[in-house]
């Protein structure tokens, strides 16, 4: 049976007054701001803003490291993309590694999270459209490893949009990857997502008791565009502020 005009009025405006809500309860970083992880994840919301971003961290698991030991950094790149937008994510920032080398065990640490366009500024038809993963891990001696893996879904959907991986293994062979970018909408078409599932999995193995595995930052950020509508007004905004200029 369709809703009554009514009815979908209210349901619209209950939507808006929860995601209010949960901005309203949420920790906002600007470029360079810090929280701890530890006390996020052991908030009742478990939530930051950070520009035009929500990010919900969901879970945090670990049997080697803590999180209080570990920092969430807000990013914003320095300049807009030609739309105007920026990119926006987060730095991971710690002592992560193996904490004891040559005892044979991987040391893990995985944090999922959401991260979505704020709705004023979705309702504007700003969309996410790629993930990039940056890290600086090093490791040392035959057999060690440092790396990050992470899976994103597209939440609407929850459909798997792509896994990203970014590493230092020594070898042999040695092979290393420090950053990482993946476009959905250029791998997938369409004009862009409201949000991604992403879930995070961080391994450092020292093979040895003189060996090492560490990393001291692990970056995460997203660059957006805007929907295919609102992209061909700005298109032609460009134009038209060009052609003043001329």
């Amino acid at each position: 049976m369709p809703l009554s005009t009514s009815t979908r009025r209210f349901l619209s405006s209950a939507a808006v007054l929860l995601a209010t809500h949960a901005a309203s309860a949420a920790i906002v970083l600007g470029n360079g701001d810090s929280v701890n992880l530890g006390a996020l994840m052991s908030s009742g919301d478990r939530t930051v803003i950070i520009n035009d971003k929500m990010f919900h961290f969901e879970s945090f698991a670990s049997s080697q490291m803590q999180a209080s030991n570990f920092s969430v950094i807000g990013f914003v790149s320095a300049n807009p993309n030609q739309y105007g937008l920026y990119n926006v994510g987060f730095d991971l920032v710690g002592p992560f590694g193996d904490g004891s080398p040559g005892d044979g065990e991987v040391h893990e640490l995985n944090l999922q999270y959401e991260v979505s366009v704020l709705p004023s500024y979705y309702a504007q038809g700003v969309r996410l459209r790629d993930a990039r993963l940056t890290f600086n891990g090093s490791a040392g001696a035959d057999g060690s490893y440092a790396r990050v893996d992470e899976t994103v879904i597209d939440l609407d959907t929850n459909t798997f949009l792509g896994n990203m991986s970014v590493y230092d293994i020594f070898g042999p062979p040695p092979s290393t990857r420090y950053s990482q970018e993946v476009d959905f909408v250029d791998l997938y078409g369409g004009g862009g997502y409201r949000a991604f599932e992403v879930n995070k999995d961080l391994k450092f193995f020292a093979s040895t008791q003189n060996d090492f595995a560490t990393a001291s930052f692990v970056r995460q950020e997203f660059s957006q565009v805007p929907s295919p509508g609102v992209g061909a007004l700005v298109a032609a905004a460009c134009a038209m502020a060009r052609r003043r200029r001329a």
